[in-house]
């Protein structure tokens, strides 16, 4: 065995618009979300100038290969301060690798940073969504509830 071999290097890093454009609107197509290159450059932009924003990428070998949005929120429901996951994608050749988990990990240390206590997400209650559903409850998410939206006309 050759020791010189080296393991790819995984990299959790916050998003750079000009750099990580076409791979994030990539990984939001794959999962079918409906978007499009100026779209996702406002949403980047967007989360590189609002402190209660954040995109980042996870990179392998310098390729990004994952990403996950995060918002932190106030709720009258809730006393504490939250942050919400509002998109986690990690791409299908790339999955079970640990990029999902590495991706919450640092969603958890940018939350706490900001003043969160509790971190959560909504998910589709489609049946191709249940192998997320599983992810999220093996690291050690409860699904506490429905989400219930109704169109502004």
């Amino acid at each position: 065995m050759n020791s010189n071999v080296l393991a790819p290097a995984l990299q959790i890093r916050n998003s750079d618009c000009e750099c990580d454009l076409d791979a994030v609107t990539a990984l939001m197509r794959e999962l079918s979300y409906p978007t499009t290159k100026n779209v996702m450059r406002e949403r980047i932009q967007a989360s590189e100038n609002n402190p209660k924003l954040c995109t980042m990428v996870a990179e392998l070998d310098g390729k990004v290969v994952g990403m996950i949005a995060l918002n932190q929120v106030k709720s009258y429901a809730r006393s504490e301060t939250a942050t919400q996951v509002s998109a986690l994608i990690v791409s299908n050749e790339h999955r079970g690798q640990g990029i999902g988990k590495r991706l919450i990990r640092s969603a958890e240390e940018w939350g706490k940073n900001q003043g969160s206590q509790i971190l959560f997400l909504t998910s589709g209650n489609r049946v191709e969504r249940a192998p997320a559903h599983a992810f999220y409850e093996h690291i050690g998410f409860e699904k506490i509830g429905y989400q219930f939206v109704r169109r502004l006309k």
